[in-house]
């Protein structure tokens, strides 16, 4: 191949990189700053060994991560670039990593699609077992906003808000 062509050839696939850049990570402009409850609020008042989620339900102390926890932006981000979250489509992830990232879409479904997501991801949590995580209560900004489609919910009535 001739020297110019080549040049020309990786300036047009660098520039092509630079138009349309590979998502690697989530926005978190897009993910609710509380999801509602604080891990560890509430230890051993309605259950020994179990905190306080929404409504007085029990739920593991180390539930729910915030949301700009590493270690929750990372199995997210995993999860919806793989399209589910374990090695087999059990728990099917219900919308992309780009589509999920774009803040520009507010839309009822999209954001009903991001709490779907964020929720799978809550409850897988440990990434070995399907279901083993935070419940829902654990998370009831997540909840509202999965039904409504509004990313605002306020779940402060709920109980142990965060």
């Amino acid at each position: 191949m001739h020297p110019v062509s080549l040049l020309a050839l990786l300036t047009s696939t660098a520039s092509a990189a630079t138009i349309h850049p590979r998502q690697s990570t989530v926005n978190q402009a897009v993910i609710p700053k509380s999801f509602g409850v604080t891990a560890g609020a509430g230890r051993d008042t309605i259950q020994v060994g179990s905190c306080v989620g929404a409504n007085n339900k029990p739920i593991p102390c180390f539930c729910p991560p915030a949301p700009n926890s590493p270690d929750f932006l990372g199995k997210l981000t995993k999860a919806l670039t793989d399209g589910f979250i374990f090695s087999r489509a059990q728990v099917a992830i219900p919308i992309t990593l780009a589509k999920f990232n774009d803040a520009a879409d507010t839309s009822v479904e999209t954001n009903k699609l991001r709490a779907t997501a964020m929720i799978q991801v809550l409850q897988n949590f440990n990434l070995t077992q399907q279901g083993v995580g935070c419940p829902g209560v654990s998370a009831p900004v997540l909840g509202v906003m999965q039904t409504t489609g509004r990313a605002d919910g306020d779940a402060s009535a709920l109980g142990n808000s965060g």
